[in-house]
């Protein structure tokens, strides 16, 4: 243990050690010789891409760097430069700057070292990085503690790097010890202030338009006052933080404004509070720190795991700090939503997609840390791509942000995690052979209809239909039905015939659903062969069409793996699951019973979810737009971009041509061709039949096989679409015998072979080899299956649409690896699935597919367009049609050779019956619709039934014709169209027919009996009464009247309406005709019945009845009556009855309007109106009429809101100041020399404390002294008056003048006079008397003053001194209401001007504006002295302003002056002093007379009393400033500024270019002179502002003490509050800028205006509570409807005032009448729809027309006077017409001049010859209708083709004469 003395020694030893040390050390190692750099970026731990991407201002760059010496410091802790390379983007900057060593080490304490800094840079991504780029010479010190570096400026944009030292640094001591002279030091327990017992909370809240953080903690308990010390910090990296601020307070907040430098968005912020003890050095605390707390925006979850699955995650958006609203209408942040891809891949396959791309942050109250949201959802995009699990970042960006907080603030980003799920195909193949969605493989040999595919997780489900495909054991599809949601989607072709139909494809939606949009899509490729639908979910249907029907390819989306059930087997990666028991108990499980299926009916709509819509959301992104339901909210998202859809093969989107909506769905089975329907006349619309198209759209026929099959009921047919026979077929189970070869000869390996060429060897099985794999080798396997169970070499290329479509799955699900191998080449995969073989050679391959060249055509260009022939077989239904069963505008024709072609048409030839025989007419070509090379739909033209007559004669005949290539055509078929109603055309060759009993032929249109007419239910079709005219309805009953439910009733006043309801049991129109009734009661046509009630009925129920007829379209007619019972109105008090529309029309309920005063239901309360508060501060005393307010003092008004001015009554002491104010008034301050309260005054009787003494002679300069009184008299004995302010400028009578006694000893002569007219300056005689002071009084009894610590200014106003050099002061403007000068203010502006003039005059033209000023200074013997200008001086005190105008004032300021001089007599005249004035000390003794006031007048300056000192001066005297100096001192002494451009009391000076200068604003005010502004140290309130200086007024608009209450002029009614200046806040009921009109809840219709609350008046026509009824003063007939009150709007077909006007177009002729739309009434001899025929009997033959009554007109080669007789009636034969004179007109296939020469249409072929009408002899080795088929005696064997007599060309890999012989490959 060392002694206390060695102690000692040892402590002073250290200290000389130190003391040695410090004296050694360099002057840069003080405190001034250096500089410390203490930015937190340039750490070595702070990454600098943090800052580039959200402040790039914020960057180190040192290129401005001063040289000289520096020290670094990290948050406050030492620091130093790195010695090891240092990574780019670090240190806050691009280029960190580091110090390379060399192998040298760090200068020891007091050494210097000169090294070199090196700059890191790399010039590009992947470059190799430069740690010693750049060199900057640098100079290091030692001093002791830390290090000092001389740094230079670097070349650009680098930054010098720093790292903390691992010293402890002074200010950051632990806990328990405090920082005592930069040490730290452990201290006392008494001495420590108790540290936070909780942690700080920092939250954040809008204080006007700044956002605000606030750091709240409390205060532990302590016996001491305690501060706070609090120290904001900000994350700026992972584990460092930056302070960025730091306060002490003795509040227990801390308040910092986020102003986007130092506090900015997008960061994290803390702060950390330390207590001290008040006034105690060294006592903080421990810090205690707060929670970090974020500020900005905040996704609900910082990360989000989703899955391919369909799901949708409702994402929102939080602010953690308050939002803006820029007005009422707009508050929040718009954000801008995107979503990014890293991997790269997302433009071309997105990951998610979101429900908008654009959502509006809304604002809300701040709680749990969240100040507004916005939310959005989510999904995964179901991309069908094996592409991993795959990471998206979704970014918020602030839009079009005025505040500049979140201008430049980009938010983090959302990470989202996509876990891929599995899908897959189902495959349903030819025979079928079934692949399952997990690839197992089964054969389905059965027939009928089962259940394909079923998800378990959703509504989606697909149905196959298999039929027997024309093998002699097996089946094939030939439809399907799908159905997800309400939505069915069937694609059908087993409703035909094998080899004769292609698939029909129907989209059905529900009707309610129409609004929403369709949302399946039907596409269809390669010309209707590959059709493919696709669903919401990503599922979709292909179905690849051939003569035998279809294979099916159901793709499973994602949300079923795991959930399906069917035919396709379990979807979950096991094949073993995906059959359960024996397969044919498998099939027959899945097999759905007749009638079940979607194919026959459609399930009821079950409620579904709306779909909401989903884009990407990328850059550069655009959605589609598409209609979606109102439920959604609206968004800027209308695409559905949650499914990638993406297809390789071209396609056509034809969905509208198949929507058909379920409500119009009307299914009417038809079994039998030959079924006859009754009665279905009775139902058809014959108006509609016999348009001018009278080929109506039926069911086709349809396949009628019942072979083998149950029995079926009508009553079962009628719940099928169609009658399908595999469904009904019992079968048992196939039992397939397979064996080689087969029944033609078919070996195995001629199957193989054959196979292996088509499909391995094929454009698909090359091209897409690496992709297909082992599923080529299965293809193979499938084909030679096909082979065995057909022997039908045709079946080869049935699995090429199966590799085709396994290529475009493989190709799209390993889109995202491109570069794998498997892939190939991708870009020749995509041209060989677009075009297919590559168009063969014969034409071009496009984005759209294969543009073939001329002469070729299909899909792929593979057929020759004029390879072969048409041969027509057949017309479907031998040929015949009914038009009114079936649809004639279409009919099938089957033939061989058809070709899908461009050119592919048909050619009607229409036939007509003349002179006993069918003659061809015009010709039309017409749509042919491809659908096999042996079957196709032929359009038929369009006819007009106006020259038809119904007789043996069918409807019409056309020649059918088909051609290919437009060029070659083939034979013609003949169609018959009949009318089945009245007709019987079948079996008959002739193309005649036999009518039909029991028919009415009527105007050339056939009708069966019991048929109404169209125009009128009054006629209807009789044979037994008339076969060629109307009958009228014999039968006709009258209208039926629906009574009321329940008693009509009404009230005495009220407008009754009721709606009278009848029918007709014909459906005729009905009318209504008021026969008796009440007075003013009125009928409409349509049984409207109104009637006003008289308000005379007093009785308590009184009965009115109404007596009307009520008839229909055919007279019949019936007489009812109705009942109204009135009841009195019960309202009391003068109150009216309204009916109450809460009940139905007839009720007789009602509601009382009450009188002002009266209340309740019956308005029998009275109403308390003082419940509304309407006395505002006073008290509402209740009365009968109404109520009354009882005012409290200070107020008065029926409201007490008028305010009494108390200062008229004069409260205050004379000479104080009355301020009155609301309710209340205020008394100034007692004169000087008095106390009290304002209200009464006592005088002080302190004597006063000066004491005279003899001096020498001085020149006393009083600065602050101001004299206020007027001179009276210039004796002696002098009287002062005190100007005291006019009382009527304060609303107080004018008080009398006060005088005092002029003292003793002041002589009126002596001093100086200022001559008032003009005349100069002159000196007087001064007389020296004995020294006394004079009390010289202000305007408020206190001694005169220069400044405004005399209250010189008017009560409110603001009063400012002037700056020095300057004396006096300045007077604010009057208060707002008040005019004067700022001294005195009154109510009237004309009373004030009146007021301000009459002092001008009285006061010895007092200046409106006059300058106090002090005395004078003057020079120590002068006898005279004067002013060098007087124009100018009085120019410069000439600054009076117009009275009353609210200007500001310069107040007056009186000159004193004591000085000695010479009794000489008094000049008047300008002269100029001798020497300059002189001043003495203020330390002499003094003795002077009391100094004489004088006024600065409009007229000059002028003294009236006398005043003498004496001077002595000393050697140091200071001279004073000449007259003219002092008084140029003065702005108003300089030459003025001719406009006054600045600031009142604001100094202006003018410049040397003819310019102004303003001066600097008063004290209180700021600004640049011209404009100043005042300045309050305290905020104002709400509504107020700084009108002067620390002086709060309230804002136009406003009043009160607190300056809350809004003033509204005028005022509002009706209960109306005034919420802001002009703003009426309405009660309910009204509205308007005053509230001053009513309000109806339901607007008024019909030009209808409010005029009471709920009360609407209706204009003319118009009735109801909001005029809604519209009331016809006619009855429009033949369903007219009533448009206005005199209008009627017709039906198409009728015309005039009452539609009573039947229109006929074209017009009658021949003197026909139009009595109904387009009907005329003919008169004899006519007939016709238009009376267009006339009658002859016999009728006119050949062909000629009846003109009229027994004259025909014969066509061309017929005379006679029916036309009997042809012009060359024995020269044309063969059927030839003669139409001339020795001219026939030969029929088809014959010509020559008497048509007795055959001609062949076509050219006969290959040496035929034409020996008949198209009839060729053909040479040996040919046959057919033109010579064109070769024949081979021996059939060409294996599917090859004779093409020549006995010439086969072989298939490849075959030889031979007959193709026999087999090729080795």
């Amino acid at each position: 243990m060392k002694s206390p003395g060695n102690s000692l020694r040892f402590d002073l030893f250290m200290l000389f050690l130190a003391a040695q040390a410090f004296a050694q050390q360099a002057p840069e190692c003080f405190s001034g010789g250096h500089r410390t750099l203490r930015n937190p970026y340039r750490s070595v731990d702070f990454d600098s891409t943090e800052i580039q991407n959200t402040a790039i201002q914020d960057l180190v760059c040192d290129h401005l760097l001063a040289p000289g010496w520096y020290r670094f410091k990290i948050n406050n802790k030492p620091a130093e430069m790195p010695t090891s390379c240092v990574e780019m983007n670090h240190c806050g900057t691009q280029a960190p700057v580091w110090l390379s060593l060399k192998g040298k080490s760090l200068p020891a304490p007091n050494e210097v070292l000169h090294l070199s800094a090196c700059a890191t840079w790399q010039f590009f991504r992947g470059s190799t990085k430069d740690c010693c780029l750049f060199r900057i010479p640098i100079t290091i010190r030692n001093c002791g503690d830390f290090l000092l570096y001389y740094l230079q400026p670097t070349q650009g944009c680098m930054g010098y790097c720093a790292q903390v030292a691992s010293t402890l640094a002074p200010g950051f001591c632990p806990s328990g010890e405090v920082e005592v002279n930069g040490r730290c030091k452990a201290t006392s327990p008494t001495a420590t202030s108790p540290s936070l017992m909780s942690r700080p909370l920092i939250n954040s809240e809008l204080i006007g338009r700044g956002v605000y953080l606030r750091c709240s903690f409390v205060p532990p308990p302590s016996s001491h006052s305690l501060g706070f010390h609090v120290v904001w910090a900000r994350h700026i990296g992972q584990s460092m933080k930056a302070e960025i601020h730091r306060e002490s307070t003795l509040k227990t907040f801390s308040l910092v404004e986020m102003d986007g430098a130092h506090f900015r968005l997008g960061e994290t912020f803390l702060c950390s509070v330390s207590t001290f003890r008040v006034n105690v050095n060294h006592s903080r605390s421990s810090p205690r720190e707060s929670e970090a707390f974020y500020a900005g925006l905040k996704f609900s979850v910082e990360s989000l795991h989703i899955a391919e699955n369909g799901e949708e995650h409702e994402v929102r958006v939080h602010s953690t700090v308050p939002l803006p609203c820029y007005d009422l209408n707009q508050c929040g942040v718009p954000l801008m939503l995107s979503v990014h891809d890293p991997d790269g891949l997302g433009h071309e396959v997105s990951n998610v997609a979101l429900s908008a791309c654009q959502v509006q942050l809304r604002p809300t109250a701040c709680r749990e840390g969240s100040c507004g949201q916005a939310s959005f959802f989510i999904t995964a995009v179901t991309d069908f791509t094996r592409d991993g699990n795959r990471i998206s970042l979704i970014s918020s960006l602030p839009q079009n942000s005025t505040w500049p907080l979140w201008k430049s603030y980009i938010p983090a980003p959302l990470k989202v995690t996509v876990q891929d799920v599995p899908t897959s195909i189902c495959y349903s193949l030819t025979d079928p052979h079934v692949i399952t969605l997990d690839g197992r493989h089964y054969d389905n040999h059965q027939t009928g209809t089962f259940v394909l595919y079923r998800s378990l997780a959703r509504d989606f489900e697909v149905h196959a239909r298999q039929w027997n495909c024309g093998s002699l054991h097996h089946a094939c599809g030939c439809g399907v039905a799908a159905r997800e949601g309400n939505e069915v989607t069937v694609v059908d072709m087993c409703n035909g015939q094998r080899q004769e139909t292609r698939p029909k494809v129907t989209v059905k939606v529900p009707g309610g659903e129409r609004s929403n949009g369709r949302r399946v899509r039907v596409l269809e490729s390669h010309q209707g062969k590959k059709v493919t639908i696709i669903f919401p979910s990503g599922a979709f249907i292909r179905a690849d069409v051939d003569d035998w029907g279809m294979s099916l390819s159901v793709r499973a989306p994602g949300v079923d793996y795991g959930n399906t059930q069917g035919l396709c087997g379990t979807f979950d990666g096991n094949i073993n699951n995906d059959i359960h028991d024996d397969l044919h108990s498998f099939i027959e499980h899945w097999r759905i019973a007749p009638g079940e299926s979607l194919f026959d009916k459609t399930p009821q709509d079950s409620r579904q979810e709306e779909r909401r819509p989903f884009c990407r959301c990328q850059k550069g992104y655009q959605s589609e737009k598409k209609h979606t339901s109102s439920q959604i909210p609206p968004s800027d998202c209308h695409a559905e971009d949650n499914v990638d859809y993406t297809s390789v093969f071209p396609s056509l989107d034809t969905t509208m041509e198949y929507v058909k909506h379920l409500e119009r769905e009307q299914i009417s089975p038809n079994v039998s061709s030959g079924h006859s329907w009754k009665g279905r006349a009775h139902h058809f619309n014959v108006r509609n039949e016999f348009s001018d198209d009278r080929l109506l759209s039926n069911d086709r026929f349809r396949r009628q096989s019942m072979s083998a099959s149950q029995s079926i009921s009508q009553a079962d047919l009628e719940h099928l679409a169609y009658f399908f026979p595999e469904d009904h077929l019992v079968k048992a189970p196939l039992q397939v015998q397979l064996g080689w070869p087969t029944s033609s000869g078919l070996t195995s390996s001629k199957a193989l072979e054959l196979c292996h060429v088509t499909l391995s060897n094929s454009w698909v099985g090359t091209v897409c080899r690496g992709l297909l794999g082992r599923r080529l080798e299965e293809a193979v396997n499938l084909c030679i299956l096909d082979l065995q169970l057909k022997d039908n070499l045709g079946w080869d290329e049935a699995m090429l649409p199966y590799l085709t479509n396994e290529c475009e799955r493989l190709l799209l699900e390993n889109r995202a690896q491109r570069d794998h191998e498997t892939l190939g080449h991708p870009d020749e995969v995509l041209t060989a699935l677009r075009c297919p073989n590559f168009c063969y050679g014969n034409g071009e391959c496009t984005e759209f597919g294969c543009q073939c060249h001329p002469s070729f055509s299909s899909y792929d260009c593979s057929k020759t367009v004029e390879e072969q022939p048409v041969e027509l077989l057949n017309l479907e239904n031998g040929g015949l049609c009914d038009l009114r069963t079936f649809d004639c505008r279409k009919v099938r024709v089957f033939g061989l050779g058809f070709i899908e072609s461009p050119n592919l048409s048909c050619h009607s030839t229409r036939l007509k019956y003349v002179n006993g025989a069918w003659l061809p007419g015009e010709k039309q070509k017409t749509k042919a619709t491809f659908l096999s090379s042996k079957a196709l739909d032929c359009g038929i033209p369009s006819l007009s039934n106006a020259d038809f007559m119904m007789d043996d004669k069918s409807y019409a005949r056309w020649e059918i014709r088909v051609t290919n290539d437009g060029s070659q055509y083939s034979l013609a078929k003949v169609l018959t169209i009949y009318d089945g109603i009245c007709q019987e055309c079948a079996g008959s060759r002739s193309g005649m027919c036999r009518l039909k009993e029991r028919t009415c032929n009527i105007d050339g249109m056939c009708f069966a009996e019991g048929d109404s007419n169209p125009g009128s239910p009054c006629l209807l079709c009789d044979p037994d009464t008339s076969k060629f005219t109307w009958s009228i309805n014999q039968v006709n009953r009258p209208p039926t009247f629906h009574r009321p439910q329940g008693e009509l009733r009404t009230f005495a006043g009220e407008n009754f309406v009721f709606q009278l309801a009848a029918s007709d049991p014909e459906g005729s129109a009905l009318l209504f005709e008021l026969v008796s009734g009440p007075n003013g009661a009125i009928l409409s046509p349509a049984g409207l019945l109104i009637w006003r009630v008289p308000s005379t009925f007093k009785e308590e129920l009184t009965q009115s009845t109404f007596h009307f007829t009520l008839s229909d379209e055919c007279n019949a007619q019936s007489t009812l009556a109705v009942q109204v019972h009135v009841v009195p109105c019960g309202c009391q008090n003068g109150g009216t009855c309204a009916t109450d529309f809460s009940f139905p029309a007839g009720s007789g309920k009602y509601l009382c309007v009450c009188s002002d005063g009266k209340q309740g239901d019956l308005c029998h309360e009275d109403v308390d109106q003082c419940l509304s508060s309407p006395c505002a501060e006073g008290t509402c005393i209740g009365t009968d009429g109404g109520f009354r307010c009882s005012c409290p003092e200070g107020l008065t008004g029926a409201t007490c809101r008028e305010d009494i001015d108390e200062c008229e009554r004069t409260p205050c002491f004379p000479g104080v100041h009355c301020l009155n104010s609301y309710g209340s008034y205020n008394c100034g301050p007692c004169p000087q020399g008095m106390q009290g309260n304002g209200t009464q005054c006592t005088a002080d009787m302190r004597p006063p404390t000066i004491t005279p003494t003899l001096a020498p002679r001085t020149v006393i300069h009083e600065v602050k002294e101001v004299l206020m009184q007027k001179l009276t008299s210039p004796h002696p004995s002098v009287q002062f008056t005190k100007m005291v302010p006019r009382a009527e400028a304060f609303g107080l009578p004018q008080a009398q003048p006060t005088t005092r006694r002029r003292p003793s000893g002041i002589s009126p002569n002596s001093g100086l006079e200022i001559d008032t007219s003009g005349g100069g300056i002159a000196r007087d005689p001064v007389e020296v008397g004995p020294p006394k002071k004079s009390s010289v009084m202000q305007n408020s009894g206190k001694p005169a003053s220069a400044t405004c610590s005399s209250r010189p200014c008017f009560p409110g106003v603001q009063c400012i001194n002037r700056r020095p050099p300057h004396i006096g002061y300045v007077c604010g403007r009057c208060p707002p209401g008040l005019h004067g000068n700022g001294r005195i203010c009154m109510k009237s502006a004309e009373a004030a001007f009146n007021h301000l003039s009459h002092q001008q005059q009285t006061a010895g033209q007092r200046t409106r504006s006059s300058l106090h000023l002090t005395a004078l200074p003057s020079r120590d013997s002068i006898k005279r002295w004067s002013v060098t200008s007087d124009t100018k001086l009085r120019q410069a005190l000439l600054v009076g302003r117009e009275g009353g105008t609210g200007r500001r004032e310069v107040d007056t300021v009186d000159v004193r002056a004591t000085s000695a001089f010479s009794n000489a007599a008094t000049h008047r005249s300008n002269v100029t002093p001798s020497k300059g004035f002189g001043v003495t000390s203020p330390k002499l003794s003094q003795q002077a007379t009391p100094p004489s006031p004088r006024q600065i007048t409009q007229s000059g300056l002028a003294t009236k009393p006398r005043q003498t000192a004496t001077t002595q001066t000393k050697p140091w005297t200071r001279l004073a400033r000449p007259l003219k100096t002092t008084l140029g001192s003065l702005p108003e002494f300089m030459a003025p500024c001719p406009e006054q451009p600045c600031f009142p009391g604001v100094r202006c000076n003018t410049t040397s270019d003819g310019g102004s200068r303003c001066g600097r604003c008063p004290v209180g005010f700021t600004g640049d002179g011209k404009m100043c502004r005042a300045v309050c140290k305290h905020t104002c309130g709400r509504n107020m502002e700084c009108a002067a200086p620390n002086t709060c007024l309230c804002k136009a608009g406003y009043a009160g003490s607190d300056c809350q209450t809004a003033i509204c002029e005028p005022q509002c009614t009706n209960g109306g509050t005034c919420v802001a200046p002009g703003v009426c806040q309405c009660p309910d009921g009204f509205h308007g800028e005053i509230c001053q009109e009513a309000v109806c809840r339901l607007p008024c219709e019909n030009g209808g205006t409010c005029t009471g609350l709920q009360t609407c008046s209706c204009p003319y026509g118009f009735v109801g509570p909001r005029c809604e009824t519209l009331v016809c003063s006619r009855h429009c007939h033949n369903g007219g409807r009533c448009v206005s009150p005199d209008e009627c709007s017709c039906q198409p077909g009728w015309s005039g005032p009452s539609c009573e006007t039947a229109l006929c177009g074209p017009v009658c002729l021949n003197g026909g009448l139009c009595v109904r739309p387009d009907s005329c009434e003919c008169p004899g001899g006519f007939y016709g729809t238009r009376c267009q025929n006339a009658i002859c009997t016999p009728p006119c033959k050949n062909g000629g027309l009846c003109m009229r009554n027994n004259v025909c007109w014969c066509l061309q080669g017929y005379t006679g006077r029916r036309c009997e007789q042809s012009v060359c009636e024995h020269m044309c034969i063969n059927g030839g017409r003669c139409v001339g004179p020795d001219v026939c007109d030969c029929p088809s296939g014959w010509q020559g001049k008497r048509c007795e020469k055959p001609r062949c249409e076509q050219k006969c072929l290959n040496g035929g010859e034409c020996v008949g009408p198209n009839a060729c002899h053909c040479p040996p080795g040919w046959h057919g209708m033109l010579c064109h088929v070769p024949h081979c005696q021996q059939k060409c064997l294996y599917g090859s083709r004779c093409v020549r007599p006995n010439v086969c060309v072989c298939r490849s890999g075959l030889s031979g004469a007959l193709c026999s012989r087999k090729l080795s490959i």
